[in-house]
């Protein structure tokens, strides 16, 4: 169920509000986010649901998610909590659906806040229930543009359009074919497809995306992408142009100074360009056939092109179709890479809450949570070894990206495995 934003709420219950994110890094947006929250809202706590060290486009995050996470509670977040890796590197449906459950399994938060390039509430909602009910003749349509080789979201916007006409409601189909192009406005569709579908009692409060567009990829605004700024750090790796210091918050800059000044260097997906090459070409085309969304013959695609070719690059253009375009690609090349099973991702159902940061107040946040949550509260990394055994294998892919992940640095003492062990989780006190 949905409820107007502006509810007010009684009887002593805690306003928080939860935010899905990346912070691929943490930028003006997201701090803008964040303060508009705080401003308009006046919440009692933020709770962020964060990926870890990988992310949704199938890539590393730039820095590590202890890195990411300092970053948003440093700038007004009170507790981060880290989506496990099967689902954060998995299709926008099932990040957007697995967050929403970690949020409603926290039994804490009541409004969830997200970035949107435009706020049209009929169009959203129609989207949200449309999506969440799929009636036959919308699978029909569906079902029926797959077959003719348009990727997932093509399918879904054409299926959508074809589904308005034929059924003559009344709605701007040029306005929702523009807003499904729309990387924000399509995971908001899938959020509020989320909250219908697991009957969530949660208020929403979108803000306005500030700047350029997803994937714009200049460094001229105060509000750039975080597409320009990773493109940024990629060719300037320890320079900064005074563009992405305008662009960053004073303390992610002094963050991000801190990685690089340890050797934990900005990471992309080209760091891992070896060991992928080598796991494609030792792998059989059965073996890769196993991980999620390799169908239809993908795996032999995949098979030709490891042999075929001695660059990343190459390997992803040899790969990539209409139906298969490079982000779909990604994911499956960083599950391949952290060995997550197909079965592991289809759940799309989180199975503990792993507490990467907290300030003052979060503190509390934390407390209420541990008492009321439906799975078990994660604060130490140790802990683990006491959850199911699903739950143990979860985590375990939790573990291994973050050791995997640490592959990729400059510092070669950094590269030890176990660094989730060795990292206490981050305490800021906001009231200093």
């Amino acid at each position: 169920m949905l409820y107007n934003s502006q509810k007010p709420l009684g009887g002593g219950i805690l306003n928080i509000v939860g935010i899905i994110a990346e912070y691929n890094p943490f930028h003006n947006g997201h701090l803008y986010q964040l303060c508009t929250v705080r401003q308009v809202l006046k919440p009692d706590g933020i709770i962020v649901i964060m990926s870890g060290n990988f992310v949704q486009r199938g890539e590393p995050a730039v820095f590590s998610k202890w890195a990411r996470a300092e970053m948003a509670l440093r700038e007004g977040a009170d507790l981060v909590i880290e989506l496990p890796v099967c689902f954060s590197t998995a299709t926008a449906e099932i990040f957007a659906e697995s967050a929403v459950k970690l949020l409603l399994q926290s039994q804490v938060v009541n409004t969830l806040s997200f970035g949107i390039e435009r706020y049209c509430e009929k169009e959203l909602f129609y989207l949200g229930k449309l999506l969440s009910e799929e009636p036959d003749l919308f699978k029909h349509f569906m079902n029926d543009y797959l077959k003719k080789g348009f990727s997932f979201p093509a399918a879904r916007e054409k299926a959508v359009i074809k589904y308005i006409m034929v059924k003559n409601v009344n709605l701007d189909t040029q306005l929702i074919s523009d807003l499904l192009k729309k990387p924000n406005y399509i995971l908001a569709v899938e959020y509020i497809k989320a909250i219908n579908k697991l009957e969530a009692e949660f208020s929403i409060f979108p803000v306005l995306r500030q700047g350029h567009n997803y994937h714009d990829k200049e460094l001229t605004q105060q509000y750039a992408s975080a597409s320009a700024i990773r493109q940024e750090l990629f060719y300037r790796r320890q320079d900064f142009s005074n563009e992405l210091i305008n662009n960053l918050p004073d303390s992610t800059l002094q963050i991000i100074k801190k990685e690089i000044g340890a050797g934990r260097t900005p990471v992309f997906l080209q760091d891992f360009e070896t060991i992928l090459l080598y796991a494609l070409r030792r792998m059989s085309a059965y073996e890769l056939k196993t991980y999620f969304d390799v169908a239809e013959g993908l795996e032999n695609r995949i098979k030709k092109a490891a042999q075929a070719c001695g660059t990343l690059e190459q390997l992803i253009s040899q790969i990539k179709s209409k139906r298969y375009p490079v982000t779909r690609i990604q994911r499956i090349l960083i599950h391949i890479l952290l060995h997550v099973p197909k079965e592991i991702v289809e759940i799309r159902t989180p199975q503990y809450l792993r507490v990467l940061g907290f300030t003052q107040k979060g503190a509390l946040i934390l407390k209420k949570m541990k008492s009321k949550a439906t799975v078990p509260v994660i604060t130490r990394a140790s802990e683990y070894k006491n959850l199911n055994q699903s739950a143990k294998i979860m985590f375990e892919k939790d573990l291994l990206s973050s050791d995997v992940y640490s592959l990729a640095y400059k510092n070669a003492a950094l590269r030890n495995g176990g660094s989730d062990f060795r990292r206490s989780i981050i305490y800021f006190n906001s009231f200093k």
